[in-house]
């Protein structure tokens, strides 16, 4: 676990930032997917992904040191995306991240959170609660949710 964690909301001046830890992420997917596939998947997102996503959803950064190292991004019930850069990989920030989202989830009156996870990020998600509710989507996504409970809040 990093110490010395700060979760804040994201502002306009992040969105390079959140570019980055976003391309970061994917491409340290590369030897799962391929680099050609990450590559792919890592370049697909507009350039104005994380402005308009700051712009229209709620999305909150992770930061150590002053660095943005992660973010979250939802958007009524659904975790639109969660990303960790790969120098902070497997310390705690996903699931920090995760738990943000679902207590500001919970808070809007939500019971149950919705995401479409890659594959790589399944496991995770269900050691964390969530469970599939649907087919593979054609962009090869696992649509799951998670109830919400009390505990959440």
């Amino acid at each position: 676990m990093i110490e010395k964690l700060k979760i804040r909301c994201a502002n306009p001046a992040d969105s390079d930032e959140l570019l980055a830890v976003r391309r970061d992420a994917i491409m340290a997917l590369a030897e799962e997917y391929g680099h050609v596939a990450a590559e792919r998947w890592a370049s697909g997102a507009p350039a104005d992904r994380a402005t308009r996503a700051i712009a229209t959803n709620s999305v909150w950064v992770t930061e150590c040191d002053s660095m943005v190292i992660g973010w979250v991004e939802v958007s009524g019930a659904t975790i639109e995306g969660l990303y960790v850069s790969s120098a902070a990989a497997r310390q705690g920030v996903g699931s920090s991240l995760l738990a943000h989202a679902e207590r500001q989830i919970h808070a809007t009156g939500a019971s149950v959170a919705y995401l479409d996870a890659s594959p790589n990020a399944e496991a995770f998600y269900e050691r964390r609660g969530y469970k599939r509710v649907g087919a593979v989507k054609a962009n090869n996504s696992i649509p799951m949710s998670k109830r919400l409970d009390v505990s959440a809040a």
